[in-house]
């Protein structure tokens, strides 16, 4: 698997699913009522700002391999 999938796949997947499990985990313990669709938006907000921030990381990545 190449890097760029490596780290795509991180931050578009894994990093929204745990930011998104922690944000229901804190709601959880503070008592306050979970629903899917209230955490929906912030799955896919989190998603979005993955592919951002993926890309970013692969060349900052690429750009330290060449140094």
């Amino acid at each position: 698997m190449s890097k760029f999938l490596k780290t795509m796949l991180f931050w578009v997947l894994i990093f929204p699913i745990l930011a998104t499990a922690i944000s229901i985990l804190i709601s959880y313990f503070r008592g306050a009522p979970i629903e899917a669709s209230s955490y929906l938006s912030n799955l896919l907000g989190f998603a979005v700002g993955g592919i951002v921030i993926g890309f970013v990381m692969y060349n900052v990545q690429k750009l330290k391999e060449e140094k």
